[in-house]
């Protein structure tokens, strides 16, 4: 069988969450594609409603926006790169902090999912709450990660 197809040599290979987690070049990457996706959704969300493709321009803005901001978060929580960088910024999360965000940004990212395929279902109350409760609990993931960093920081600031 080719290596490609064995699932023992695929699983190995495969990165761990906390070693991509732990990759500095995840901060370029999601501050610059999660800033372009929310001005983006920010710009087609411009368009009057009057005219008559301005559902699915809100639909897409929104989607960009619930893709763009935990992008966003994921590549603040990312480790700092080098100081020459133009994305050094300060910030460097614990590793259980950087767990925190990225646990939270997906479930912010899943719950518009969860609407998109639970509402053809009939179950609108179910799935309405399933999804804004996983939005809740995905927003306070996110900022707990970050105030627990800056609570470390204001505690501690001979650590900078």
């Amino acid at each position: 069988m080719d290596r490609s197809l064995d699932v023992g040599h695929v699983a190995e290979t495969l990165p761990s969450l906390g070693a991509a987690l732990e990759d500095s070049r995840l901060r370029p990457f999601g501050i610059v594609v999660g800033v372009s996706l929310l001005v983006a959704g920010a710009l087609l969300s411009l368009i009057p409603s009057t005219d008559p493709l301005a559902f699915w321009a809100n639909a897409v803005a929104a989607t960009l926006v619930f893709v763009g901001v935990p992008l966003f978060c994921l590549g603040l929580a990312a480790p700092d790169p080098p100081a020459q960088s133009h994305f050094h910024l300060g910030v460097n999360l614990s590793t259980k902090q950087r767990q925190a965000v990225a646990v939270g940004a997906f479930c912010i990212t899943l719950s518009p999912v969860v609407m998109a395929l639970g509402s053809p279902l009939g179950l609108s109350v179910l799935v309405l709450a399933t999804a804004a409760t996983m939005a809740f609990v995905g927003s306070a993931l996110v900022l707990t990660g970050f105030i627990a960093w800056t609570s470390e920081r204001l505690s501690n600031p001979q650590s900078a």
